[in-house]
């Protein structure tokens, strides 16, 4: 449903959502004289007050080179708008045209957990699956993304001990030492639910590609991260058509971004380094002084091309530096631990993590649910203390959801370690190097030459030093994906 405000309706204030599970997407035409908001982006965009092929923002491309992610409220179109985690918009009226006024507010500060409340795991379950139970359409089938995570497992447990036994596991199956497809389909039979695999094909066939190629052109707005190559080919396995999908992600924000202990050594050293970044971001990507002159907030997640490169493939590239800069001053004093969990959940977790299985869902017309990105559920966890959910002193997460999932499902977390998500994006493009190159180079938005040069460089550096030059393989895929999208969405004006 899209609903409208005029200059008649103002002054008046729109909010995002608590934990983000129905962020509300905003479009103020050229003209200012209505706003179109909802909390269902393809009914926005299909609204015929919405005219198309939209202009794309620069700054958002600018964001996706350097960063990976575009923050709130900005999205990759010029004119739309978003509003998540802590976000707020004031609409007000001048001369008959309606001003935007953008605020965040972050809320879910560890200081302000409750000292004295006590975990109650059964109503924690019982909250999730009513979280479940609320937003499921009845007589079509239920799909959860499972892996051997602490996230998905815990709705997997909730969903089995409030009865939904029709609930269909489904595990990324790679074959290679991080398949976690086997380990998954152990513990969705321990509950009592049924499992399936989702191979990744060994080799690409037309069909493959014409899917691939077809989904990255089909999202509505472009998700970077590699691992969302692995969706396309869901759909040639199982009809997830109308289904229910269930997804693990969003809890991080107010259950405690718990950084590497690396990293939360260096964020107290680098930022006195950012006096080096305009020499960083006039050397080619990966440079050494690319990785120690960032700010704390670029620290929590934000990384891309430096800004030379972002301008030799997109001549409209704008720094984004002063964006971070400007977040850290914002911050200042924060614990690093709220920083991390403010400029991650909103934004990065937000657009490369929650992005990926929105987009699934819009692509085949799924219910999409995030359990842990209710409201409800996520009120309950902000209040409890710390101690409950991560150790300061050892970087451990999720306290409770282990303790959980040992002693009901026999899930030992700290045994198995971080498997994280096993699919290598960058070597499954490398299996059509011709086709990805052709489509990063015809796209229009780039400059040919440029793109060409930084592409090769790219390459040549990871051909050199695969492990050295890791990172530089997302940009790779990052490109490849932006590409495809610019190049295949009938949203975009050319």
């Amino acid at each position: 449903m899209v609903k409208s405000i005029t200059p008649e309706d103002t002054p008046c204030e729109l909010r995002g959502p608590l934990a983000g599970d129905f962020p509300l997407y905003l479009f103020l035409p050229e003209h200012r004289r209505y706003l179109l908001f909802s909390h269902s982006l393809r009914a926005l965009l299909h609204d015929p007050r919405v005219k198309k092929p939209l202009k794309v923002s620069p700054i958002g491309i600018s964001f996706i080179l350097q960063s990976g992610a575009i923050p709130t409220p900005r999205t990759i179109f010029q004119n739309l708008w978003v509003l998540n985690i802590g976000d707020r918009v004031r609409i007000t009226v001048r001369e008959g045209r309606l001003y935007l006024d953008f605020d965040h507010e972050f809320p879910f500060f560890n200081a302000r957990r409750d000292p004295e409340k006590v975990p109650d795991e059964d109503h924690l379950l019982r909250l999730l699956a009513r979280a479940v139970l609320k937003r499921l359409k009845k007589d079509r089938p239920v799909y959860l993304f499972q892996s051997i995570g602490k996230d998905s497992n815990t709705i997997a447990l909730a969903l089995a001990e409030a009865g939904l036994r029709e609930t269909i596991c489904v595990t990324l199956h790679t074959g290679d030492r991080k398949d976690e497809s086997e380990l998954a389909a152990h513990f969705a039979r321990k509950l009592g639910l049924r499992h399936r695999k989702l191979p990744v094909p060994e080799n690409l066939s037309r069909k493959h590609i014409e899917a691939l190629e077809s989904f990255l052109g089909a999202v509505p707005l472009p998700c970077v991260d590699g691992t969302s190559l692995a969706y396309p080919f869901y759909g040639l396995i199982l009809d997830f058509e109308g289904s229910n999908i269930i997804d693990g992600s969003g809890n991080d924000v107010y259950l405690g971004h718990v950084p590497r202990k690396i990293e939360y050594r260096r964020q107290k050293i680098y930022p006195y380094l950012t006096f080096l970044r305009p020499i960083a971001d006039r050397l080619p990507t990966g440079n050494p002084l690319q990785r120690i002159a960032v700010t704390r907030c670029e620290m929590a997640g934000p990384w891309g091309f430096t800004y030379r490169d972002a301008r030799h493939i997109f001549p409209e590239a704008r720094p984004v530096f002063p964006y971070w800069k400007k977040g850290d001053q914002e911050r200042k004093g924060w614990d690093y631990f709220d920083l991390k969990a403010d400029v991650w959940g909103p934004n990065l977790e937000f657009e490369l993590v929650m992005r990926k299985a929105r987009n699934f869902a819009e692509v085949f017309g799924c219910n999409l649910i995030f359990p842990w990105a209710d409201e409800e559920v996520a009120a309950y966890c902000a209040r409890l203390p710390e101690k409950y959910l991560f150790d300061r002193r050892r970087f451990r997460n999720k306290l409770l959801l282990r303790k959980i999932l040992k002693e009901r499902l026999g899930l030992d977390s700290d045994a198995l370690g971080k498997y994280s998500y096993g699919f290598d994006a960058f070597t499954f493009l490398q299996k059509i190097p011709g086709r990805v190159r052709e489509e990063i180079l015809s796209c229009p938005y780039w400059n040919r030459q440029g793109v060409e040069e930084v592409l090769n460089t790219l390459m040549t550096r990871i051909e050199r030093h695969p492990v050295r030059y890791r990172r530089l393989k997302n940009l790779v895929v990052r490109l490849y994906i932006l590409s495809a999208w610019l190049n295949r969405s009938p949203l975009v004006a050319h």
